[in-house]
């Protein structure tokens, strides 16, 4: 998220509804242009936003794609934060979102003479004071589909930004005119390329990579698991005899007899078993 020096107002990019990280954020001397790079994603649609936090008065926000106008949202400026959307260009009653393309390369040596395109590549937010004036009619639209450039002139740029299908909006919005009425307030500009071509260019960091465990940590390992494997299996012998159940058999005890059965294996302890009320042939289990 970019923000004007004062804080008053923040922008950002969001392609396919998350917000885009921005990277080398610069900000002008005179505190009026921010600007940034974000990795554009081919055939993702996305959306332009930004929030007055604290400028009070009606401000519009006009935003252009790759040097062309394709409207802009109106802020009242009286209640704070307010936060608006340009997803695309409307008409009131439809709406064709913006996406990222590929750009249309040529080998005609006719457009080397063309124009020099600087904005190709950039997204543009506009935000001045302005005041609501007469709703004018509204065009076809911005024609960002037809852009074409020589081979050789692209100059690190494959995509551009073009419109989607048409949409019917569910609720119509208005469409109000406007009339700016002082100069522009902030400009935050969003340079996109691939996130390849920001990475070869030192602008995005390289993706992080796990690196494996070195050779002699594996062998160490191997030999740890080769050294318990006896115990291991001496553990589960001694278990398996642990197990074995004693069986004693009783026969013509009284009431007060008492059998004493740890004569047979010395030892510190010494065990004594009461036996009342056994019948002949039953069988006492001291485990």
């Amino acid at each position: 998220m970019l923000h004007s020096p004062h804080n008053e107002f923040s922008a950002w990019v969001c392609i396919d509804g998350k917000e885009a990280p921005e990277y080398g954020v610069e900000i002008s001397e005179d505190g009026r242009t921010v600007t940034c790079w974000i990795a554009s994603e081919l055939g993702k649609e996305f959306s332009v936003h930004w929030t007055n936090s604290s400028f009070v008065g009606c401000t519009t926000g006009q935003v252009k794609m790759d040097g062309t106008g394709c409207g802009g949202k109106v802020i009242y400026g009286n209640v704070f934060p307010s936060t608006a959307v340009q997803n695309g260009f409307t008409d009131g009653a439809t709406l064709r979102k913006f996406m990222f393309s590929s750009l249309g390369l040529t080998d005609d040596d006719a457009y080397l003479g063309g124009a020099a395109l600087p904005d190709l590549g950039v997204i543009e937010l506009y935000i001045y004071p302005t005041m609501l004036a007469a709703a004018r009619p509204v065009g076809a639209g911005p024609a960002l589909s037809a852009l074409k450039v020589h081979e050789r002139s692209k100059k690190a740029v494959t995509q551009q930004i073009t419109l989607g299908q048409t949409e019917q909006l569910a609720r119509p919005t208005a469409v109000v005119g406007t009339v700016p009425i002082g100069p522009n307030i902030v400009k935050f500009f969003f340079k996109y390329r691939p996130i390849d071509i920001l990475r070869a260019n030192g602008i995005a960091p390289q993706p992080a990579h796990v690196q494996p465990p070195p050779a002699s940590v594996k062998r160490a390992g191997v030999r740890a698991s080769k050294e318990n494997e006896p115990l291991v299996k001496k553990d589960s012998l001694l278990k398996g005899k642990g197990n074995t159940k004693k069986r004693v058999k009783r026969e013509l005890l009284a009431d007060d007899d008492a059998i004493d059965l740890t004569q047979a294996s010395p030892g510190p302890r010494r065990k004594r078993v009461k036996l009342e009320g056994f019948v002949q042939g039953e069988v006492i289990d001291l485990t």
